[in-house]
């Protein structure tokens, strides 16, 4: 007795799901990105307006991974200033102290950070729907 199995279009759609899943989570990741970014860079602290201007958004696929990357540079003689308004404590200055925050986040430190963990369930939910939508 023998048996055969064209799985040509069965593998056909099994790829075809997965690169439309892909692309979802892609998409919400796109729109995580953008959604952090937004709320980090209103919530940066503002001399110059440098740091705020130095924020840099990207979303790259390595193999089966899709990473989201929002990044501030502001660097003055060598001196990163993203990396110390970033990490250390310090006094608002006026320009700072006097700007609104965003979505309930304030002007100050951690101005990246902050919002990533406190919007994290929101963005996994984002991606989660995506992906779901797409199945």
């Amino acid at each position: 007795m023998s048996f055969t199995l064209d799985a040509g279009d069965f593998l056909h759609r099994l790829t075809e799901e997965e690169s439309n899943v892909t692309q979802a989570a892609k998409t919400a990741m796109y729109d995580n990105v953008d959604d952090l970014a937004r709320i980090a860079q209103n919530i940066a602290p503002i001399d110059k307006g440098t740091l705020r201007r130095g924020m840099k958004k990207k979303v790259t696929l390595k193999r089966k991974s899709i990473i989201g990357e929002v990044s501030f540079s502001a660097k003055d003689k060598g001196f990163n200033y993203a990396v110390w308004t970033h990490e250390a404590d310090y006094n608002l200055g006026p320009t700072s102290a006097g700007a609104g925050g965003s979505d309930g986040y304030e002007v100050g430190n951690k101005y990246l950070e902050r919002p990533l963990k406190g919007e994290a369930q929101k963005y996994i939910d984002n991606i989660a729907n995506a992906v779901k939508g797409a199945l």
